[in-house]
């Protein structure tokens, strides 16, 4: 059968999204980053829940400059101020002030990524995670698999690993989840699907990047269909994992879960309960980043999108609110089995 031209059209640019998309550069070092408001479903503006997610605001982040986009990760920080890294290995920095206006925005190279004889494979950064308290930041990378931790304000990389455990996974397809939990153990988890449909994942006793951290091979099963792409830590110490999957014709969709802290001691299989899903017609793009803030008695739940540096698609910001009975209800599909602002 002959496929008609729009749709043939559609499974054409989704292929293109799929290995992501042509980056066109044009040179431009501005500083300014614009935000314009979205709504969750464009179609029923009053549409706020999304499972056990209560929806808050959603913007789309665009600037001139040929360095932004395709943000892989993202940090919270103090006052209402965020981190995003792209594969591209860039910082990208921005507040939101009460009126949702762009606060202090840049848009700068990490530190040692253009080191002479360096390439995209050395600056493919995926994973992001921050230390209030000494204010360092971890940053995970899939292309050349590496650990990189860098100090305060980014000033300068303070040491790096590449786990022997790390080496077979897939060049374009390795560390793409690190989440730092409370008791300073960090989560690793390959964006590679096993055989078996799960993840390679590796869980470190302390920081990756000093020599007494002991290293526990484990697997992560995601919902069928779907990639883990980035994870957090909630402030009553569960585990909140995004996952992202594109299909034809459906597009890109994600799904949200939580689980308890990985306890291998008892099986090394995890898996975790998803609590909400963005699909069409709802607002979602290639969902890549999430971070959370508590805000009183609220958790907040920010999301970000990689745009792939890609002009069909976009760097959409999303607020949730995690409802008081988040992650305690009947999951919405069974599993399957298994701060200190920068300068």
């Amino acid at each position: 059968m002959v496929l008609k031209l729009p749709r043939l059209i559609l499974l054409l640019l989704l292929a293109i999204l799929a290995v992501g998309g042509i980056r066109i550069i044009q040179p431009n070092h501005s500083q300014f980053i614009g935000i314009k408001p979205l709504q969750l479903d464009p179609a029923h503006h009053g549409q706020r829940r999304l499972g056990e997610l209560i929806f808050l605001s959603a913007w789309e982040l665009e600037s001139p400059n040929e360095d932004f986009g395709g943000i892989s990760g993202l940090a919270a920080l103090p006052d209402d101020r965020f981190i995003g890294i792209s594969d591209a290995g860039t910082l990208i920095g921005f507040g939101l002030t009460n009126d949702d206006r762009i606060d202090r925005p840049f848009i700068a190279p990490l530190p040692g990524s253009n080191q002479p004889g360096s390439s995209y494979l050395d600056r493919d950064s995926e994973g992001i995670t921050f230390d209030a308290q000494s204010g360092q930041f971890w940053i995970s990378y899939e292309a050349k698999h590496a650990i990189r931790r860098f100090s305060r304000s980014f000033a300068r990389l303070d040491g790096e690993v590449r786990p022997k455990e790390m080496k077979l996974w897939p060049r374009n397809k390795g560390a793409e989840t690190m989440i730092r939990m409370k008791d300073g153990r960090f989560v690793i988890i390959s964006e590679s699907l096993e055989d078996d449909d799960t993840h390679q994942a590796l869980l470190f006793s302390g920081d990756p990047v000093e020599p007494g951290s002991i290293k526990t091979e484990f697997r992560y099963r995601p919902p069928t269909g779907y990639r883990a792409t980035d994870g957090i830590q909630l402030p009553d110490g569960r585990i909140m994992l995004l996952h992202r999957s594109v299909g034809v014709p459906s597009g890109f969709s994600a799904k949200l879960g939580i689980a308890s802290p990985p306890d291998l001691t008892q099986n090394v299989n995890w898996n975790s309960q998803i609590i909400a899903t963005l699909s069409a017609p709802l607002l979602v793009d290639n969902m890549e980043g999430i971070a959370v803030k508590q805000a009183g008695k609220d958790t907040l739940i920010w999301l970000i999108s990689d745009s792939n540096f890609n002009i069909l698609q976009r760097t959409i910001l999303m607020k949730f609110r995690l409802s008081e009975r988040g992650g305690n209800k009947k999951p919405e599909a069974l599993p399957a089995p298994g701060f200190e602002s920068l300068n």
